[in-house]
């Protein structure tokens, strides 16, 4: 480096100005190397979020799981690390501790076993006045309404209550919430139905019904909600679209 500045005869303010941009750009790659959305139970960081980024921008969404690895290596290699070992060696997660950690609503961050920060579902249960079984939307029957609650964190994310008590066969007995109406469905379970609502978009092509009436329907809320507007049960011939 020296007698490259020589030859090019430099003043000595912009030879060290050189140098200082020579230096900064190795330790800027050296600070480069790959961001991960997680670290897999065998230490190692996991699927791929930005390669060639540093640990400052790779950690700084605060997102739980993110992590970071410092080699920076060609994509031969971190297609070999996925694919074949498992993910990245090296692996630095971004959160150690549950400090700053917004887990979203009805989580919260704790330490689990292996001393690592995880989210885990903790509802706030709080305002919940009923203390009795609720019947959820799924047609399940749920201890109390924290209970359903726990559920909608881990596995339904639309679930709600549909009224409380247990799940019932008959409409009788049945108070549901606000302007909603009990109807029975063609597996003689009772739900509270807005004949008015708007339902959920399609997410699957599994989620088409065919009506007894010869109708396609999109999921079971459009049925139960066309069975609200008729009045009575239409049922369900089979799953998928009527053929």
């Amino acid at each position: 480096m020296l007698r490259m500045l020589q030859k090019l005869r430099l003043q000595p303010g912009m030879s060290l100005l050189l140098i200082w941009l020579c230096h900064f750009m190795e330790d800027q790659k050296v600070q480069a190397g790959n961001c991960w959305l997680q670290q897999g139970k065998n230490g190692r960081c996991q699927v791929l979020y930005v390669p060639g980024m540093s640990r400052e921008e790779c950690c700084r969404s605060g997102r739980l799981g993110t992590s970071w690895t410092e080699e920076d290596v060609p994509n031969s290699t971190l297609f070999r690390w996925m694919i074949f070992n498992g993910g990245a060696p090296n692996c630095i997660p971004c959160k150690e501790t549950c400090d700053n950690v917004d887990c979203g609503p009805g989580k919260r961050c704790k330490i689990n076993r292996r001393s690592k920060p995880r989210c885990v579902c903790a509802p706030d249960c709080s305002n919940v006045t009923w203390k009795g079984p609720v019947c959820g939307s799924d047609g399940k029957t749920y201890k109390d309404e924290c209970a359903l609650l726990k559920s909608k964190c881990k596995v339904h994310l639309d679930l709600e209550v549909q009224y409380q008590g247990k799940c019932k066969k008959t409409c009788r007995d049945v108070l549901c919430p606000g302007s909603s109406t009990c109807v029975v469905d063609q597996t003689n379970n009772a739900y509270c139905v807005m004949c008015n609502r708007i339902c959920p978009e399609q997410r699957s092509p599994d989620q088409f019904l065919c009506g007894n009436d010869g109708i396609i329907y999109a999921s079971a809320c459009h049925l139960r909600r066309a069975t609200c507007l008729l009045g009575r049960s239409i049922g369900v011939a089979y799953q998928g679209k009527c053929i």
